[in-house]
């Protein structure tokens, strides 16, 4: 059992603007050949950098899409891997981060349901997410004390679930007001000591080039996982990893 801990906070002088994208790479589901599942995206610290970036994705998306067949939406599952190096390189340098689900270790019960199975997608979404916030507070490149914005991108799924919060509404209560979880007498403070606005949206990767991106960052994490290299992935600079459950 948990219960969320209201507490009021005022606002703050300083203003802050995140900006996530995330798309997956794998299936969540018992017959999932790999064995894993994984999310993997992008964080971005203001409307500038989110900009930067998808000017210079679009420009490389450009030049690789003149070498391939068919035209479209590259995908990692049809690119070269020469390809999806060259997609990986250009947004190298800004904050990523991963989770990585081992789904043998997944209850039964979760991969039996399908609401089940988007409902624990959406708890390990919130841990990775919540864990890369807390290494940029750590790491001083963001503050708990500032009025802040985050805004999800996400490639389009169910988002129905068996769970009373939607993803956006558990998000929110989490980071803005923290959580007790009675069943293992655990605390955990909120995220923020300030105003807190979160914006979800769901979208279809075909026009959102920073998904796409997200998709080429999955899918190497991914291959890291199946290769046996998970070393890899943590050894990645300004990149946060979980590895559940």
């Amino acid at each position: 059992m948990c219960l969320i801990l209201f507490k009021k906070w005022g606002g703050c002088e300083i203003t802050q603007k995140l900006y996530c994208f995330v798309d997956d790479s794998g299936t969540l589901h018992r017959n999932e050949k790999s064995g894993y599942f994984v999310y993997a995206g992008y964080v971005f610290k203001s409307k500038e950098e989110m900009y930067d970036a998808k000017r210079k994705y679009i420009n490389a998306h450009k030049k690789i899409s003149k070498c391939i067949l068919p035209k479209g939406e590259m995908k990692a599952c049809i690119l070269s891997n020469t390809h999806k190096r060259a997609l990986y390189k250009i947004l190298e340098k800004y904050e990523t981060f991963s989770v990585g689900i081992h789904i043998v270790h997944v209850y039964g019960s979760i991969l039996d349901n399908k609401k089940a199975i988007c409902r624990y997608k959406d708890y390990v979404l919130k841990r990775i997410i919540k864990a890369k916030i807390f290494d940029l507070i750590r790491k001083q490149i963001i503050s708990q004390d500032a009025d802040t914005y985050i805004t999800i991108y996400i490639d389009e799924q169910l988002t129905s679930t068996n769970g009373f919060y939607s993803f956006k509404e558990s998000v929110l209560e989490e980071f803005r007001h923290g959580i007790i979880n009675y069943n293992y007498g655990s605390v955990h403070p909120p995220v923020f000591r300030c105003k807190l606005n979160i914006d979800v949206h769901y979208c279809d990767s075909k026009s959102n080039y920073l998904i796409q991106a997200s998709d080429i960052l999955a899918n190497k994490i991914w291959h890291f996982y199946c290769s046996g290299n998970k070393q890899n992935i943590y050894s990645m600079q300004k990149h946060k990893a979980l590895t559940l459950p």
